[in-house]
């Protein structure tokens, strides 16, 4: 699995696609935030179109991450969640932390 990588201006904009259940593309999930963050990027958004679905382990990756961005003065930003991501956000409180745009 391959995660888009689009630039505009000082915004990263990142797409993860599929399932993120504590394998393979979770692992490249975190390391895709974390090579941003490292690079200095502290403005990011995840585009999650085409993501389907995130566990516990995903959810904690966006946390920690979260987490180094708000230290760093930053910023991550959530757009295109479908019905089943939404309804994950708002079951665990995700909405708290991150904002949620339509595009």
């Amino acid at each position: 699995m391959a995660i888009r990588r689009k630039q505009v201006r000082n915004v990263v904009v990142l797409y993860p696609a599929g399932s993120f259940f504590g394998d393979q593309e979770t692992d490249e999930f975190q390391k895709a935030l974390t090579d941003e963050a490292a690079g200095g990027n502290t403005r990011l958004i995840l585009n999650m179109v085409d993501c389907q679905a995130l566990n516990s382990i995903a959810i904690g990756v966006l946390m920690r991450s979260y987490a180094n961005y708000k230290e760093r003065g930053g910023q991550i930003k959530l757009c295109n969640l479908g019905k089943r991501l939404h309804d994950l956000c708002t079951m665990t409180k995700l909405f708290i932390v991150f904002d949620d745009h339509d595009t």
